[in-house]
């Protein structure tokens, strides 16, 4: 059995939905209800309704478990706790190894994000138990946070258009993730960087502006509008401008199914006010200094294929999401 923890969100989900394709039994641990029943559609065999915060919620989600993959919600910020009790609670349950969720380059601890999954690596190091850990880098999937803006010409975002990235798509983070799950015993001990390529968000643009075959413009929106919503104001000009130039007046309803779902980005109101700070800090660095890819040779060896370029990233979405590609047949 394998406990796979947040299995609502962007990689777990995939990844539930990859275990079960292999005929994996997956217990799915989640927050309420209603994703209760997203996950035992993606294919969970059992469920865990609770917070990860519960000592009990965590036994819940052992109990009989060989194998975890843990991924801490975002909007909690002091992991601690949590790492602390899964360790308590793992020899008694029989778990035999754990597979880390974290981050490229934790040792930025500037960035609360990235030092609360230092601390809870450093905390399964000591623990003895085996252990992996997975560290990817930006996903290309933050983007599609933008669909609507995209489909009108522009590509805003909390982040310097020239701010080098580096990025992984999350499809390819699950394979890999259920890889190693299946067979953990080769890879205890091993910390693994998960990055595709580096790109700025002009270059992705471009690479957008080929497959919807329009231009796509790359807009700064100061990442204090995270917090202060009236700060994204004076980006709006440009925004309107660029998509009008780009769309002409297709971009209306985009730009306005846009601007609804950039309000409350990732649902972020309803966060605690340290995750909002923490997220707004995070993007304030990457803003400045961006965030290098890791070690670009360790995905593929993972995979056992080439990763997933940022142009098949959007082509393959851009199909999903209904807009037939640039150039594909009809």
């Amino acid at each position: 059995m394998i406990t796979v923890t947040s299995a609502a969100g962007g990689v777990t989900r995939l990844l539930v939905r990859q275990l079960a394709a292999r005929d994996v039994p997956i217990r799915a641990v989640v927050k309420n209800e209603v994703q209760a029943a997203t996950t035992r559609r993606d294919g969970a065999t059992g469920v865990v309704v609770g917070d990860l915060r519960s000592a009990a919620t965590l036994d819940a989600a052992l109990a009989g478990a060989d194998v975890l993959y843990h991924a801490a919600p975002t909007q909690i910020i002091d992991e601690r706790p949590i790492i602390e009790n899964l360790i308590a609670s793992a020899p008694s349950n029989g778990l035999q190894h754990i597979v880390f969720h974290s981050v490229i380059h934790p040792n930025l601890h500037q960035l609360t994000h990235h030092h609360q999954k230092d601390i809870a690596e450093g905390l399964l190091r000591e623990s003895g138990i085996p252990t992996t850990v997975l560290r990817p880098s930006h996903y290309m999937q933050n983007y599609l946070e933008v669909w609507d803006f995209l489909q009108a010409g522009v590509m805003p975002y909390p982040v310097s258009p020239d701010s080098v990235m580096g990025v992984v798509d999350v499809a390819d983070v699950a394979e890999a993730a259920a890889n190693i799950l299946i067979d953990p015993s080769p890879h205890t001990g091993c910390t693994y960087d998960l990055s595709t390529v580096e790109l700025t968000r002009h270059e992705m643009a471009e690479i957008w502006s080929r497959v919807l075959g329009h231009r796509v413009t790359a807009i700064r929106i100061p990442p204090s509008s995270l917090t202060n919503s009236l700060d994204v104001l004076p980006a709006l000009a440009s925004v309107v401008g660029h998509s009008v130039r780009s769309t002409k007046l297709h971009s209306v309803g985009h730009l306005v199914r846009g601007a609804q779902a950039a309000a409350n980005p990732r649902d972020m109101k309803n966060w605690p006010a340290d995750a909002r700070e923490a997220y707004r800090t995070m993007m304030t660095h990457y803003d400045a200094h961006g965030l290098p890819a890791g070690d670009l040779t360790v995905l593929p060896t993972l995979l056992g294929h080439a990763p997933t370029s940022y142009e098949e990233f959007a082509r393959r979405s851009a199909a999903e999401l209904g807009r037939t590609p640039a150039g594909s047949v009809r």
